[in-house]
């Protein structure tokens, strides 16, 4: 399998950061958010990932049946990275007069069934961590509704609420003594067509073909 079979596993693998088992009586807030992903079709994540000179910028992961898109946004200007039907696109969302496309066999990517592959990834995860308790904390001078899970090593994970809805995923590592925390701007399970549609326009793929697959590589793919 390729490195960039990689990227799109990661983010299918970012879902399943939310997926923890519950001990409780009632059901974890974090629980219930698991179960609506695995059972529904469609789910949108956007992250908050920093300030750039144009401005704030995001992450969002977006599934839609079988469509699965990743879009970086800061400012301005945003681009989209959409796999579908077998091929990959890239374009840019406000301006889809032009893009770039390449099949899957091209990238070294098999067939996607991307449904099955967000219920492996959090049944995994599921068997990992362990819910421990749920309390109030303040965070940073937000107080957020806290439910923590541990894997029973070092890691633990604190999924932060505002009401009913995530909004920071702290994962500290005693061991390690790291601390990471993800920050989320939005989760919702309404998306559209448009959001998961291929480009129509101007293919501008001979032209440009070289150029994208090392953008792909130095810009997605960690060092």
């Amino acid at each position: 399998m390729k490195k960039l079979t990689a990227v799109f596993l990661s983010i299918l693998l970012a879902f399943s950061a939310l997926t923890l088992g519950a001990n409780a009586a009632d059901t974890p807030k974090t629980q219930k958010l698991i179960d609506a992903i695995n059972g529904g079709q469609a789910v949108k994540v956007t992250l908050k990932s920093g300030t750039t000179m144009l401005g704030s910028s995001s992450d969002t992961f977006i599934i839609k049946g079988n469509a699965l898109a990743y879009e970086y946004n800061t400012g301005l200007f945003n681009i989209r990275l959409l796999l579908k039907d077998g091929a990959l696109y890239a374009y840019l969302p406000k301006l889809p007069f032009f893009y770039v496309k390449m099949s899957a066999l091209e990238l070294g990517m098999g067939a996607l069934d991307v449904p099955t592959l967000v219920k492996l990834a959090t049944g995994a995860t599921f068997a990992i961590l362990r819910y421990v308790k749920s309390y109030q904390e303040t965070i940073d001078g937000v107080n957020y509704d806290v439910e923590e899970y541990f894997d029973n090593a070092s890691v633990t994970a604190k999924f932060c609420y505002v009401g009913d809805q995530l909004k920071l995923l702290k994962v500290t590592d005693a061991q390690t003594h790291s601390v990471q925390n993800t920050y989320f701007e939005s989760i919702s399970f309404d998306v559209s067509d448009s959001e998961v549609a291929a480009p129509v326009g101007l293919n501008v793929t001979p032209l440009f073909k070289v150029l994208f697959a090392s953008l792909l590589v130095s810009a997605l793919i960690p060092a």
